[in-house]
């Protein structure tokens, strides 16, 4: 029997999906028009006129508690260490969608030159502008446009501060303790966008480890006149540096990722030698190796090994290869809800397609996709004067970040 579908039902239907579309789109409007970059301005200028570099943090954790405070929030305050804080605020849905995390740090570099906080036209300058009390400021406009537009999420929307994210003396303590809170169950969420970097979807980092290869010679101490200088261990440092060069150019004819290109080796520092005629006891080379998905640490770290111990052996020498501050690599797929959310919002913010883009810097998505299985990814308002002396962020693009993360937690978490 043949179904008979009434020409009048299909009419309904139409003008019942043409209506909420017209509803959408009034809401998306509604959002856009309630997030200010003036606001924006302001609230970035009294984060970036409080000092904030890491381990010091304490005086940036309390603004921006009373920031978060002075939209409706409650706020749980996690102690990382005494007087440093990270912060976990809840804009509570409906019911029924997915909860999405907007995060970011509070901590900077320390400010070298001593650059002043003032505003110049379309640009904000200061330490933190950019790496990203910026960003910090623009989640706050996000979460205001919301409610200035009545507009009630179905999922969660969490905003987290950490502490601990900038210099290595902290040993990245805000982010860890985060990774502890998600895990234990104290805060949940079931994607994180990182407000930081290129306003692009950044959706994988290579992993990366600081490598010390330590050459070390029985001869060292010994007097230059009495050892050949073909057993000088210094030899063997510059055959080790040539070998460096020559897997370079096998990494860069490999595996070549398709956002992030071909995998690294770097050197920055050199060590040997305590005087101009004494054999060096070691040698030490430190730099960075970074490698694509898909593989680990440990893997690429003996991968290391390999490639020094013909070199030792050759001159009698001992090897010993390290390494510290190791992340693993990430990749969110391009079809995560979450990418296609933000992809979403960015075309409904600046009529444009979002350029999709992976990196070989590491930062916390590293840390959030292993340490906790959370999905996540970035999208910042800038990053091009992040950690340079002279710091600056585009209201403008501010503007437009906040209005992307307002849409794509509208897209990801559902709208009443």
């Amino acid at each position: 029997m043949v179904e008979v579908v009434d020409p009048r039902s299909r009419i309904h239907m139409a003008l019942v999906a043409l209506n909420q579309d017209r509803s959408n789109q009034m809401k998306i409007d509604q959002v856009i028009d309630q997030i200010s970059g003036s606001w924006i301005a302001e609230e970035t200028l009294q984060l970036v006129r409080v000092p904030s570099v890491t381990l010091h943090e304490q005086q940036v954790c309390q603004l921006y508690e009373q920031q978060l405070l002075a939209l409706g929030l409650e706020v749980q305050v996690r102690e990382v260490t005494p007087g440093r804080n990270n912060l976990y605020a809840r804009l509570s849905g409906t019911g029924g969608g997915p909860t999405l995390m907007l995060n970011g740090h509070l901590d900077t570099i320390p400010n070298q030159n001593q650059q002043p906080v003032y505003q110049e036209g379309d640009l904000l300058y200061g330490r933190g502008t950019t790496d990203m009390k910026g960003g910090m400021a623009a989640i706050l406009a996000a979460v205001r446009g919301l409610q200035l537009a009545n507009v009630r999420l179905q999922g969660d929307l969490l905003l987290t501060a950490v502490v601990g994210h900038e210099e290595p003396e902290a040993k990245k303590d805000g982010p860890l303790a985060m990774i502890e809170d998600l895990n234990q169950g104290r805060i949940s969420c079931d994607r994180i966008l990182i407000v930081e970097g290129p306003d692009a979807l950044w959706i994988m980092s290579m992993g990366s480890m600081v490598f010390t290869i330590a050459l070390e010679s029985e001869r060292g101490g010994t007097h230059t006149q009495y050892v050949p200088f073909g057993d000088n261990p210094l030899r063997f440092l510059g055959e080790t540096l040539a070998r460096f060069d020559t897997f370079q150019q096998e990494l860069d004819q490999g595996l070549v990722h398709p956002l992030a290109g071909p995998e690294r080796i770097d050197l920055g520092i050199v060590q040997a030698g305590d005087y101009f005629n004494r054999i060096p006891q070691t040698c030490k080379l430190t730099g960075t190796r970074r490698w694509a998905p898909g593989r680990q640490a440990e893997t690429v770290l003996e991968e290391l090994r390999a490639l020094i111990d013909p070199i030792a052996r050759k001159g009698g020498l001992r090897a010993n290869v390290s390494m510290e501050h190791q992340r693993e690599p990430f990749e969110t797929p391009g079809d995560d809800p979450l990418v296609e959310a933000v992809a979403t919002a960015h075309r409904q913010v600046t009529a444009t397609e979002a350029e999709v883009v992976g990196k070989r810097i590491v930062g916390d998505a590293n840390l959030y996709v292993h340490g906790s299985g959370v999905p996540t990814i970035y999208y910042g308002p800038s990053n091009e004067t992040a950690h340079a002396d002279i710091e600056n962020v585009s209201i403008q693009r501010l503007q437009s970040a906040a209005r992307v993360y307002a849409l794509a937690a509208m897209e990801y978490c559902g709208v009443q």
